[in-house]
């Protein structure tokens, strides 16, 4: 273990994009289009986290091909973190994150449990969306990787189907769920209700 054991560990899993084969990813890629602003360097709530929590041992590692994400390539690079997980690590997961953490810990729970889990507009196994390998089939047993565990989406979420936090809570009753009306897919640069929650003792 490398981590400083007297603070507070938040770890964060960024998002990402999964397709159930490289052709429709390639598709995707020359279908999208590119905005100007999106070009500029923006302050996201990873930032704001930052900023929030300045004594903490933050960890934002970089997953493995997140424009074309692969399940098995994350979980082996999960697995090489692991290991620098404090007892009473904080994980946030969003988006893609968030259904890699549920699909990784379904099957394979942490050996420390964590005492905050945080899954933030996760898919699911929508029909309309191509989710690749990271579909879920059961989100259950995540109780046995953490303490306690959050569901946060927002209705008029524009990437992720809100019906699927459903899903998940069926999966996860004990599960303390957040939603919301009007903060789309979390890409605002505030997340003050993720903070509140991580400053909980």
């Amino acid at each position: 273990m490398t981590h400083p054991e007297h603070k507070k560990q938040i770890l964060l899993i960024h998002g990402g994009n999964s397709f159930s084969s490289y052709e429709k990813y390639l598709a995707d890629l020359k279908a999208s289009t590119v905005e100007y602003d999106r070009l500029k360097p923006s302050r996201r709530w990873r930032d704001t986290i930052i900023d929030a929590f300045p004594d903490a041992d933050i960890l934002a590692p970089t997953m493995p091909n997140s424009a074309n994400a692969q399940f098995d390539e994350w979980a082996i690079y999960f697995e090489k973190i692991i290991p620098h997980l404090a007892q009473d690590a904080c994980i946030v997961g969003h988006s893609l994150g968030a259904m890699f953490l549920a699909k990784y810990l379904h099957h394979t729970p942490l050996p420390l449990p964590a005492r905050q889990l945080m899954l933030i507009a996760g898919g699911y196994n929508s029909g309309a969306e191509d989710y690749g390998s990271f579909a879920l089939t059961s989100a259950t047993g995540l109780e046995r990787s953490a303490r306690d565990i959050h569901l946060f989406h927002s209705q008029d979420d524009f990437v992720v189907p809100y019906s699927e936090l459903d899903k998940f809570h069926a999966d996860l009753p004990t599960a303390t769920v957040h939603r919301f009306t009007d903060r789309n897919h979390f890409l605002d640069p505030e997340f003050p209700e993720l903070i509140e929650v991580l400053q909980q003792k």
